[in-house]
């Protein structure tokens, strides 16, 4: 079982099926959120309660929610391992909370949880066009290590460079 992962601001907790009404209007129907991620904006409900099937009961993903109010504002989620080996995070928040530090919160938070499971090293990447996304993995002590070309949109296959930093248990 999961935990749940509690900080100063936030509280990150499996995903329900409730919360799609939630994922739906926050982020997942967001072309401005979308925009840097590798899904499209999702054009109904159903394509977000969908997308929830896979996040709850998954290992390590996260709703990401805001303490006072419980109402989920991003997700942050194990996505895989990249050619190198490495474990990779991945995150998304709500366009109204860009810039207040919630992901940098959320990020430490997962990276501790990642270390005190075992795993001794962790990546992630971002589209180069996003460099506050980058800036969230420095401030988490991530050190950048390579671009290199990635899938821009899942089901599509158009490229796009990246940018990925790791980290290294202490």
């Amino acid at each position: 079982m999961m935990n749940t992962l509690i900080t100063d601001r936030l509280i990150l907790r499996p995903f329900r099926q409730e919360d799609a009404e939630a994922v739906f209007k926050n982020w997942a129907a967001d072309e401005r959120v979308a925009r840097f991620c590798r899904w499209y904006p999702h054009k109904s409900i159903e394509e977000t309660k969908e997308y929830l099937k896979m996040c709850i009961g998954a290992e390590y993903c996260w709703a990401i929610t805001l303490k006072d109010s419980g109402e989920p504002v991003g997700s942050i989620d194990l996505v895989g391992i990249n050619s190198f080996g490495v474990p990779e995070i991945g995150y998304v928040l709500m366009y109204a909370h860009w810039g207040e530090g919630i992901m940098t919160e959320a990020v430490n938070a997962v990276i501790d949880e990642l270390f005190n499971n075992g795993f001794g090293k962790i990546g992630a990447c971002h589209d180069v066009n996003n460099p506050a996304s980058g800036r969230v993995m420095e401030k988490c002590g991530m050190t950048y290590v390579r671009n290199c070309m990635g899938l821009k949109k899942f089901g599509s296959d158009e490229q796009c460079e990246l940018s990925c930093y790791e980290i290294c248990r202490s």
